[in-house]
């Protein structure tokens, strides 16, 4: 009776560790889940914490106090650049930039400057040439699209051209410099040199 008594509690007590050691495993696995779940989740979010945080690089030039390449945050603004470049100086057009704008890495910004109206004609500055004492040529770092189609030569679709050429590597710093811009040519430019300045 007590040897019967004795063997049924073994296996009592056995089955109560074979529970008790399921549980433990179970318990165990779950723990390794959920731990390797959040690393992986955390591995997933790193490179959308450090692609927000990441930095561009942006060129602006002109008519600003302290033109040069500045680093910026992604979500950046023109407005935010000119700041950086010591602001806009007394020169500047505000009417051909906008200072809202998003910027993009490796953007170059060209803050033009403001013309000065004499007369019917537009110069910009002091660098001017002058034909019989009065200027009638055009600036070609300044001039609209409509000031540069009336050069000998040059069509709305070279106007634009010209514009487009100052806006991506800064102002003109010869006149020959021109004849860089794609369809002027050395006979076009002699056509139109003596009506252009910087």
């Amino acid at each position: 009776m007590l040897e019967q008594r004795n063997k049924i509690l073994f296996i009592v007590m056995l089955a109560v560790l074979i529970v008790a050691g399921s549980f433990y495993s179970f318990w165990q696995k779950n723990s390794i889940s959920a731990s390797t779940s959040s690393s992986e989740a955390l591995a997933k979010s790193a490179p959308i914490i450090e692609e927000k945080t990441s930095e561009i690089f942006v060129y602006i030039s002109g008519a600003v106090h302290n033109p040069g390449v500045f680093k910026a945050s992604q979500n950046a603004r023109v407005f935010d650049i000119v700041a950086m470049a010591g602001g806009l100086t007394s020169d500047a057009d505000v009417t051909k930039i906008n200072m809202a704008q998003s910027v993009k890495d490796g953007t170059h910004l060209h803050v033009a400057e403001r013309a000065i109206v004499q007369g019917n004609n537009v110069a910009a500055g002091l660098n001017k040439s002058k034909v019989g004492g009065s200027s009638n040529t055009v600036n070609i770092n300044t001039a609209e699209k409509n000031e540069l189609d009336a050069l000998p030569g040059v069509g709305p679709a070279l106007a634009e051209r010209i514009i487009e050429y100052r806006q991506t590597n800064g102002s003109f710093k010869d006149i020959d410099e021109l004849k860089k811009v794609p369809g002027i040519g050395s006979s076009k430019f002699e056509k139109m040199k003596e009506k252009i300045s910087i």
